[in-house]
């Protein structure tokens, strides 16, 4: 099996696109900013109508995972890029004046807020809360406080954390969705809660996509309205693999307008179309332009991954 060759165990009649790997987009050696040889994360965003005088058409958004973490920067004007390292990483820091000092922050999640017109950046710091930020440049930010913490569902629930945020506007209490991990127990669902304003959040107790068949922990999931129906791209941590040294692909599930129904369709891509020596391809985080569905991941091992890209020609 070649590298560049999608695998996918999705029934082809359901016209799901069928996703390319490209290579890596950013790497992390070579970075300025690299308290680890590792980022994980990627979150694209647009500039464009947003920002006055941006740096690149494209901001994608991207952390270390382990301590202190960072919250980092880099632009284009290409999704496939060239990528370029913004020259005063992390934008946002594990301590944070009178806010709070923590171990770490990652996972950051890029939206822009319509209803406020600045950007709201999700973060987590530590793992069992997920924090967010505002700004109006994609770069100075003011702390906006705590979105979702584990004391929304249990108090057995360890982490609630690596949050992707959507617009998706359903009834009342629902202008804002947030796919965030729970840790119940050992065992990474997927969670769902829902906003009106984007910071004052709501948490449904009961778990949104459980582990994909043939995994044993669930991760961060990216919603994808395509052809009149709502899917969810997600990934999961093969059964049979060392927790701390995981095997992940991605997977994709359909759910419901409610978000309240996720029905599993199968596999998107295993982690060997980054290579046969890959272990991991996490962290989705899609962008659609003129036709092409830009898919950025995570390859690589677990704490020594990089950021690359998978395309898939729509129309």
């Amino acid at each position: 099996m070649s590298s560049g060759e999608p695998i996918s165990m999705i029934d082809p009649t359901l016209g799901f696109p069928s996703f390319e790997y490209q290579g890596l987009v950013l790497k992390a050696g070579g970075l300025k900013y690299a308290p680890h040889s590792d980022i994980i994360f990627p979150s694209v965003i647009r500039t464009c109508g947003h920002i006055e005088k941006p740096l690149g058409k494209y901001y994608m958004y991207y952390a270390p995972h382990d301590a202190p973490g960072g919250i980092c920067l880099a632009y284009a004007d290409s999704p496939e890029g060239p990528w370029i390292e913004y020259d005063a990483n992390p934008l946002i820091t594990h301590i944070w004046g009178t806010h709070y000092s923590v171990s770490h922050v990652s996972s950051p999640h890029a939206l822009w807020n319509e209803d406020e017109n600045c950007l709201f950046l999700y973060y987590h710091g530590e793992n069992a809360e997920t924090r967010y930020a505002v700004s109006h440049d994609g770069i100075h930010f003011e702390y906006g406080g705590v979105a979702v913490t584990t004391d929304m569902i249990k108090p057995e629930l360890r982490e609630f954390s690596y949050a992707r945020v959507f617009r998706h506007d359903h009834g009342e209490g629902m202008r804002y969705a947030m796919i965030v991990v729970g840790n119940d127990e050992g065992t990474r669902n997927l969670y769902l809660a829902s906003s009106v304003d984007g910071r004052e959040w709501q948490a449904r107790i009961e778990p949104f996509v459980t582990p994909p068949p043939g995994t044993s922990q669930a991760g961060p999931g990216w919603i994808f309205p395509y052809r009149n129906k709502i899917f969810l791209i997600d990934f999961g941590n093969e059964t049979e693999s060392p927790e701390f040294e995981p095997l992940s692909n991605l997977y994709v599930h359909e759910v419901d307008q409610d978000l309240t129904e996720a029905k599993f369709l199968g596999m998107l891509l295993h982690h060997t179309v980054a290579g046969e020596e890959n272990a991991r391809i996490n962290d989705p985080c899609l962008l659609v332009e003129h036709g092409v569905a830009y898919l950025f991941v995570n390859v690589g091992r677990r704490l020594n991954q990089e950021i690359g890209l998978a395309t898939a020609q729509l129309w």
